[in-house]
């Protein structure tokens, strides 16, 4: 059974309204990397790509928080996680 994950950053703004499923719910600790979610050679995955680049930071992130929520509009319950980027050097 996949889970509905939704992402929110303090160091990137998401445009996501839809979640994301995830065949297994991310834990904290856990590595995540979006430009797998975005087809290839694509304008979103370029200019995800871009922004992650002009912001110097990786394209992964850490998992630090996560809670369930429930979406009463769409009618689906979903993980909300904070993902944490780390700074290229």
């Amino acid at each position: 059974m996949s889970v509905k994950v939704r992402f929110y950053s303090d160091n990137v703004e998401f445009d996501f309204e839809n979640s994301v499923e995830f065949p297994v719910a991310p834990q904290i600790g856990d590595e995540v990397n979006l430009i797998s979610f975005f087809k290839y050679k694509t304008s979103e995955r370029l200019e995800y790509y871009n922004n992650m680049d002009d912001l110097d930071l990786y394209n992964d992130a850490v998992v630090s928080q996560r809670t369930w929520c429930n979406d009463l509009d769409k009618q689906e319950v979903y993980l909300l996680v904070k993902l944490t980027y780390r700074q290229n050097r």
